[in-house]
């Protein structure tokens, strides 16, 4: 009978936000228009070698990211660290913790997008100003997770992010939901994340405008929506050898701003140590394909894991991503 109810409730969440709940309401903005839009960024490089499909699968207390609902996965204490190396001298650095107890799940995370200061440049002064400017994002969140059975688990997180650039500020507070669920054939699983829930949100203070009549009018900021993402995932080991290993993955992302696209990853690993990955999505904003290479090492129950992940773009330049986690 619970496992009856766990279906239902994930066919009906399913079923609402994606096919006339939620998300339709909230897709009809326009490309371009999210408030807080560096939450895009995801932090972990074992994910991004696999294209972010990633909801349905758990390795480190990244997870957090990607579905609150699969901390409960992890069976030990987890700390992971991870290095993007971002567009035009950008970087993301990022830090999570998980810790599992009982049949419930802590974790942790923070993590800031920043630049160097960059000379500002003018119509009259286009070689540099002499002043200079920066911008830092930064959040920090709390998780919680449930398992409720052997193969069914949710979580939430609470997240506060802040954008700071000159003299504007905005801050909002968001949430995530997910699920996380074993189908009992193999381990195939079946994930469903809802991130960055939140209400509009706009720069601190006010601004003077010149209405058409030459007045000067006091306006507040335009608020926005902040990135809003409805994942729908999936992951199976197709084969399983004693010095091979193959783990495929596949997803839907919906976002609110945007055409919803898929994702596919997969992840082999050879002897239990070097781990090799691709991905694919169709995305039309960035290359379609990305790469990744990983080393991990186990003993005493510990793990170690070492991930490198790289994607070439059209216009910009290649990201390169790097992290370690240790599963103690």
């Amino acid at each position: 009978m619970k496992q009856k109810l766990i279906i239902l409730t994930l066919l009906i969440l399913t079923t609402t936000l994606h096919a006339g709940g939620i998300l339709p309401q909230l897709g009809g903005q326009r490309a371009g228009t999210s408030s807080l839009t560096f939450l895009k960024i995801k932090p972990s490089a074992r994910a991004s070698g696999m294209a972010e499909a990633f909801t349905a699968i758990a390795g480190d207390a990244s997870i957090i990211q990607y579905n609150p609902g699969g901390l409960t996965q992890l069976e030990n204490p987890s700390v992971t660290f991870s290095h993007l190396d971002w567009f035009a001298d950008i970087d993301f650095e990022y830090f999570a913790v998980s810790y599992p107890f009982l049949n419930w799940a802590l974790g942790f995370e923070a993590g800031t997008l920043h630049m160097p200061a960059m000379e500002i440049t003018t119509e009259y002064k286009p070689y540099g100003s002499g002043e200079y400017f920066t911008f830092t994002d930064y959040f920090a969140g709390i998780s919680f997770s449930r398992k409720m059975s052997e193969r069914f688990s949710f979580g939430i997180t609470g997240r506060i992010a802040r954008e700071e650039y000159l003299n504007f500020k905005s801050t909002n507070l968001l949430m995530d939901l997910g699920t996380y669920y074993y189908t009992g054939f193999k381990d195939l699983r079946i994930a469903v994340a809802f991130l960055n829930f939140g209400p509009p949100t706009a720069p601190e203070g006010t601004y003077e405008y010149i209405n058409a009549e030459g007045y000067t009018e006091t306006r507040e900021y335009e608020k926005f929506s902040p990135p809003t993402t409805f994942h729908l995932g999936s992951a199976m080991t197709l084969l399983e050898r004693q010095a091979f290993n193959w783990l495929v993955s596949a997803q839907l992302n919906h976002p609110v701003d945007n055409a919803e696209y898929f994702a596919f990853g997969s992840e082999i690993t050879l002897l239990k140590t070097l781990v090799l990955r691709a991905g694919f999505d169709t995305n039309e904003d960035h290359n379609p394909f990305s790469f990744g290479l990983g080393f991990k090492a186990e003993k005493w129950g510990q793990s170690l894991r070492i991930d490198y992940a790289y994607r070439d773009n059209e216009y910009l330049n290649p990201t390169q991503q790097f992290q370690i986690s240790y599963n103690f």
